[in-house]
């Protein structure tokens, strides 16, 4: 079973179950209290709850980790947390903190059972860039269009000068017709439905999502540690990396 995240919400405007297709606004700011808003899907030992929020845990995966062709033998098993309910358009604020480790990346997306995604992903090698991405899949594609509708776009600022960034507001803005990815309030990028179009098939993500959390290991297959300055050199970084989400708020249209 699951572990449920010990979370407090602290405006929870809505108590009820939503429907697949609702939006219930809300913030979530991550302490020591208990909420059902966020389900974890990685062991207990992968996570742990402090007063600054959620840390998620990126631990060497053990023994000898050897490197060969650009990719590592062993990949670390990262921690992940999805919300418990889903929702069709609206506003996602993520406040984190993100580790600056090449090969390390960290997630905060929307995720959707039928595979559509939209994507903030924070990759160590670039702590001064941020990458948005989205995913809609459709029965003519030949395989994932991994990068057709990525971007990569400057952050304010990167290095905090401890091995993390700076903690930045990363925001999705999403409804029937258009995109847009914000850092800190000021809107960096925009994609509206009619340029998502890809062999003759639109890839506007349109189904109901989950929001996702979390932190893993990009050091194999070869195309992905390459793409996040990877493999992770084990013997150069911690053993224990770690994300940390202080709050998740989400503003309906």
């Amino acid at each position: 079973m699951f572990a449920l995240l010990t979370i407090l919400s602290t405006t929870l405007l809505s108590y009820a179950l939503p429907s697949p297709t609702s939006c219930h606004p809300f913030r979530t700011i991550f302490t020591t209290s208990q909420s059902d808003s966020f389900i974890a899907i990685s062991p207990r030992n992968s996570y742990n709850m402090a007063g600054d929020g959620l840390h998620l845990y990126l631990d060497n995966p053990g023994g000898d980790v050897t490197r060969k062709g650009g990719v590592n033998n062993k990949v670390a098993d990262g921690a992940t947390f999805n919300s418990t309910f889903t929702f069709l358009y609206g506003k996602v604020t993520f406040d984190l903190y993100a580790p600056i480790y090449a090969g390390v990346v960290t997630a905060a997306i929307l995720i959707a059972d039928q595979g559509d995604e939209i994507d903030i992903e924070l990759l160590g090698s670039h702590p001064s860039h941020f990458q948005t991405n989205i995913f809609a899949p459709q029965p003519t594609d030949h395989g994932p269009l991994y990068g057709v509708f990525s971007s990569t776009d400057d952050l304010p600022s990167g290095d905090s000068g401890s091995g993390i960034q700076v903690m930045h507001s990363y925001s999705i803005d999403w409804n029937a017709e258009r995109i847009i990815w914000s850092v800190d309030g000021k809107e960096i990028r925009t994609l509206r439905k009619d340029q998502t179009m890809d062999d003759s098939a639109l890839h506007f993500p349109s189904h109901p999502v989950r929001i996702q959390l979390g932190i893993w290991d990009a050091s194999n297959p070869a195309g992905t540690a390459e793409w996040a300055g990877g493999p992770i050199d084990w013997e150069q970084v911690p053993k224990r990396m770690e994300a940390v989400f202080k709050s998740v708020q989400m503003e309906c249209p």
